[in-house]
């Protein structure tokens, strides 16, 4: 028997001190609006109560619907998920970052805990297609047709209305529900970005920037902080969409002195360069199954 929802009004802890830009406003502001990939109870949704205690917050479906929401004023903030050490970046996030006058001002990274909870003998199991690509091994072994839904909140609700199936989403969404957790393949973190109309600070920032397609463009183009010693902790490829087997670049690098040097020097390497945020990186501990 499915309980009734409760209202969750205790937001997970973050450890260590939250982005300056954060802290700053959160002190400034009693409730500021945060729009984030909704519904309530989604991975999203306990990443944006930890960032902002005491907001007031603005589900949206999609992920571009959250930046079309902060870029309309509409909400100050937006949380949405950004990269996952199993799956890697979120293709939506990455294409709004781009295309968006946004930037990312902090990011929370939360550790993901995957719970199952079954009806009868399963037919088909509801869940995220980011959840069943981290839990891979607990679906096979079910051996149910796996149906994707937009967020592991809305999987709950199709599982309440449902005999004979099963359905992969957080220990927060399944709260009351008899489940078994922590089935996900490996140990997994998402990492939640937090974008404003206005830019941060922080020891790492985000570039996006495009090269021509000839030889050793990239190459050329990421000189500039080698040879400042800038390191790169994150470089990913993402088509552009605008023609066939075009791509952009997406590079997470630590920000510091020499950095507005490399830019600079980047940009007569590159035929598109932006800056996309600048910001730190804080720990959510997760909600206990």
């Amino acid at each position: 028997m499915l309980k009734k929802r409760a209202k969750y009004n205790v937001p997970p802890l973050i450890d260590g001190p939250l982005a300056t830009v954060i802290a700053a406003e959160v002190g400034k502001l009693h409730k500021p609006t945060v729009a984030y990939l909704g519904p309530e109870r989604s991975f999203t949704w306990e990443a944006a109560v930890a960032l902002f205690p005491h907001g007031v917050y603005k589900p949206a479906k999609t992920i571009t619907d959250v930046f079309k929401a902060v870029e309309a004023g509409d909400a100050l903030y937006g949380v949405v998920p950004f990269i996952n050490s199993l799956e890697g970046p979120v293709g939506e996030t990455v294409d709004a970052l781009a295309t968006h006058d946004l930037k990312i001002v902090a990011m929370g990274e939360l550790r993901i805990v995957l719970c199952l909870a079954k009806k009868g003998v399963p037919r088909v199991v509801y869940t995220h297609p980011h959840a069943a690509a981290q839990a891979r091994r607990a679906l096979q072994a079910l051996g149910a047709e796996v149906v994707y839904t937009a967020s592991t909140s809305e999987a709950v609700r199709e599982f309440e209305k449902c005999d004979n199936c099963a359905v992969l989403a957080s220990p927060k969404a399944l709260e009351g529900v008899e489940k078994t957790c922590g089935v996900e393949d490996a140990e997994s973190y998402t990492r939640f970005a937090v974008v404003s109309r206005e830019g941060g600070v922080g020891e790492r920032a985000l570039l996006i920037f495009a090269v021509p397609n000839v030889p050793g463009a990239l190459h050329k183009a990421l000189g500039p902080l080698a040879r400042r010693g800038i390191n790169m902790t994150l470089i990913y490829s993402r088509p552009t969409k605008l023609s066939p087997w075009d791509y952009y670049f997406l590079a997470e690098v630590q920000s510091g002195e020499g950095l507005e040097e490399a830019l600079e020097e980047m940009g007569h390497y590159t035929t598109m360069l932006k800056v996309a945020g600048r910001y730190n990186i804080v720990t959510i501990q997760p909600t206990q199954p």
